[in-house]
C-alpha cells in the first residue's frame, strides 16, 4: 500500500483492503491530491445504487411516452425529452415541449433540410431560438420543409432560454466506437444523480425483443442508427453485461424497453444530458 500521508483513515484503509483503490493506483506512491480524487471516485462507484428509475418523476410531471410515427425524428424526441425533464426540475412542473419547433430551429441554425438531426445540431437550434410549448406548434405526422412557426411560438421559445439549460457531453458522436469504462460509469452516475441521458445508437436492422429487452446482435446486423432517452438502469447478473438501461423510445409503438449493458457498451455512438 502506498504512503497515504494525511489521508490515512479507517475508511480509506478499508477501501484499500477491499481492492477499491489498489486496482486503480497499483502498488506505488501516489501524490495525496491525486489519491484524494481517486478516493472520491471509488466512493462514488461503490456507493452507486443498484437500480434507478426516473419514470415516476416523468409521469408525475405529465411527461409520458410519445411516438414519432413514420418520421425520422427520434433524436429530436430524445433531446426534447431531456429538455422537458431539466425544465421541470427547475420549474417544479412539467411542460410538454414542441418537437416540431426544435426540429425547425435546428434546421435553421445549421442550414439543414432533411427531417431530424444530430444531437449537436438540435442543441444549436435550442441555443439559437429556444423552444416553445407543444401547444404552440404541435407535432405533425408529415415533415413540412417550408414550415414557419407563428410569432407566438417564436416569442415563447425565447422565454424558455431564460432557464439557462445546458448540454453536457459524455461522449460526442463517433459511429466507430462504443463506450469506454469511464463513459459507461458516467452514464450510470448521471442517472443516479437524477438526470436522463440522451443516447444515439447503432441499431439492429431487425430488432429482436425478449421480455422488452433488446437482444444483442453482431456488428454486421446493425445500422446507424436510432436515438432513445435513457431514464434508468437495473444491475442484473442474468443480463448481458450485468444489467440493463431503461429507455424511453419514441420509435415503433412508443413503449418503454431495456437495453443490455453489453449492447450499450458496444453500440452507443454519443451520449449527453441536460441540466
Amino acid at each position: 500500500m502506498p504512503a497515504l500521508h494525511s489521508l490515512e483513515s479507517d475508511i480509506l484503509s478499508a477501501l484499500w483492503q477491499a481492492g477499491c483503490l489498489r486496482s486503480i493506483v497499483g502498488e506505488r506512491f501516489v501524490p495525496s491530491a491525486i489519491l484524494t480524487l481517486l478516493f472520491i471516485m471509488a466512493l462514488s462507484v461503490e456507493g452507486q445504487p443498484k437500480s434507478v428509475d426516473l419514470r415516476p418523476r416523468l409521469e408525475k410531471w405529465g411527461l409520458g411516452a410519445r411516438r414519432q410515427g413514420g418520421r425520422g425524428t427520434c433524436s429530436v424526441f430524445t433531446i426534447v425529452g431531456a429538455l422537458e425533464f431539466a425544465a421541470a426540475k427547475k420549474q417544479g412542473r412539467g411542460t410538454r415541449l414542441s418537437v416540431e419547433f426544435l426540429n425547425w430551429a435546428a434546421h435553421k441554425a445549421v442550414n439543414r433540410t432533411a427531417d431530424g438531426g444530430f444531437f449537436h445540431e438540435l442543441w444549436k437550434g435550442y441555443e439559437t431560438f429556444g423552444i416553445c410549448a407543444e401547444e404552440d406548434l404541435p407535432y405533425q405526422s408529415e415533415y413540412d420543409v417550408n414550415l414557419q412557426p407563428p410569432d407566438t411560438a417564436m416569442e415563447n421559445a425565447k422565454k424558455m432560454k431564460s432557464l439557462g439549460l445546458r448540454l453536457h457531453w459524455i461522449k460526442e458522436w463517433d459511429v466507430k466506437t462504443g463506450l469506454t469504462d469511464a463513459q459507461f460509469e458516467e452514464i450510470k452516475r448521471t442517472l443516479a444523480q437524477g438526470f436522463p441521458v440522451c443516447g444515439g445508437f447503432r441499431w439492429p436492422k431487425q430488432a429482436q425483443w425478449k421480455e422488452d429487452v433488446l437482444q444483442m446482435c453482431p456488428p454486421e446486423d446493425v445500422f446507424d442508427g436510432h436515438s432513445v432517452l435513457l431514464v434508468g438502469y437495473k444491475d442484473d447478473e442474468k443480463q448481458p453485461g450485468g444489467g440493463v438501461f431503461i429507455i424511453r423510445n419514441s420509435g415503433g409503438n412508443g413503449s418503454d424497453g431495456y437495453l443490455p449493458y453489453e449492447y450499450v457498451r458496444a453500440y452507443m455512438n454519443d451520449a449527453a444530458w441536460v441540466e
